[in-house]
């Protein structure tokens, strides 16, 4: 079975293509030559096995599994059946989750990806209202705000790139992978950076939208949807379908978050949220547990360099150049010296890169969602 590199749907038995297989466009070098490297992961050696058996939730964390507040803190509320309720009718978030899933189809889910379907896929990304309007204006809710002004300003993401990720970080990403694979240029490789890109960004929107629905209620359900595409629990997609894969517990962990959003503005249902201590507890749950989801599709793709070559080697070290410093803040605060060890490492290439002593060092860092 022939799987791709990058999208973790795809992963358990990766099989990188040879030259032949591939074709000449995913194996051009950037000076114009061609790498002829190739390589196999044999079937089970990109595995992980979750063990979240040492894991007990946070006393004061949501359990709607368990029948909500019957085995918690927490009040009855709509979420205690284990559903999600929507505030509004239609989400319009969730067909940005649905353009993430064809664009993957179209690329890092691609084995043999064409000029042409970045072309297609950056025509997707760019509809109106859709992903990349929400791309460009994304900002980060775990930094400050700036002073004057927003992100949508000018010179305001050159100034606060942190807080403006969107526009200052992720959209000159995506549009730069999009023109270079339009124009033939590393396939596998601008397809892994667009890919990156649009995770964070998925991760972000999750955060900001929970933090948002206090002013405004709807932007609960984009949070839920910009984290599972507005699909069941069981059924993913988009960022939680990345993570359910390899770490279906922590999956679980991070629906019961949007849950326990959807709980606290029901129990908080006013225009103006007025329980922030409530809505504090809500986002740090969904936030614990996406942070370990993003911990472990990184500790995935440091597991990836060390049976792959080529193109897709480099491919994954990208995505990996991309993410881990926009993992850095909560590294750094977990571990000061693992956020070290990983921007030190991301430097190197990837024939350099201690990979077993780094995911043993994210495993002790993020041992729990």
């Amino acid at each position: 079975m022939r799987l791709n590199f990058l999208h973790p749907m795809m992963a358990l038995l990766w099989i990188v293509g040879s030259c032949a297989d591939d074709g000449p466009a995913d194996n051009t070098l950037p000076d114009g030559g061609v790498d002829t490297d190739g390589a196999e992961c044999a079937e089970g050696e990109l595995t992980y096995v979750e063990d979240v058996s040492q894991c007990v939730p946070a006393a004061t964390d949501y359990k709607p599994r368990e029948n909500g507040s019957l085995n918690d803190t927490w009040e009855a509320c709509i979420s205690d059946d284990g559903l999600y309720h929507q505030i509004e009718p239609s989400v319009s978030s969730i067909s940005r989750v649905e353009a993430y899933e064809t664009i993957s189809g179209m690329l890092w889910e691609n084995d043999t990806i064409t000029a042409q379907q970045f072309i297609d896929a950056r025509i997707l990304f760019e509809e109106e209202q859709g992903l990349g309007s929400r791309v460009a204006r994304r900002y980060d809710v775990h930094y400050a705000s700036p002073p004057n002004g927003s992100c949508e300003d000018e010179g305001i993401p050159a100034a606060f790139p942190d807080y403006c990720v969107g526009p200052a970080v992720l959209q000159p990403i995506v549009v730069d992978a999009f023109a270079q694979g339009a124009l033939g240029n590393e396939p596998i490789v601008n397809a892994a950076k667009i890919a990156a890109a649009l995770q964070w960004f998925l991760y972000v929107s999750s955060i900001k939208e929970a933090t948002t629905c206090a002013a405004k209620a709807k932007d609960c359900d984009s949070s839920w949807a910009y984290y599972t595409g507005g699909t069941p629990r069981d059924t993913p997609i988009g960022l939680a379908a990345d993570i359910d894969f390899w770490a279906p517990e922590t999956h679980d962990r991070g629906y019961d978050g949007v849950l326990a959003v959807r709980c606290w503005r029901d129990l908080d249902s006013s225009e103006q949220a007025q329980n922030q201590t409530l809505q504090a507890l809500a986002i740090d749950q969904l936030d614990r547990a996406l942070l370990r989801g993003m911990a472990i599709l990184i500790r995935q793709r440091f597991e990836m360099l060390s049976c792959s070559t080529g193109a897709h080697q480099r491919a994954t070290l990208e995505w990996l150049r991309i993410v881990v410093p926009l993992f850095d803040r909560e590294t750094r605060e977990r571990d000061p010296a693992v956020a070290n060890m990983l921007q030190a490492a991301i430097a190197n290439p990837a024939d350099q890169i201690d990979v077993d002593t780094i995911v043993a060092k994210i495993d002790l860092t993020y041992p729990c969602p």
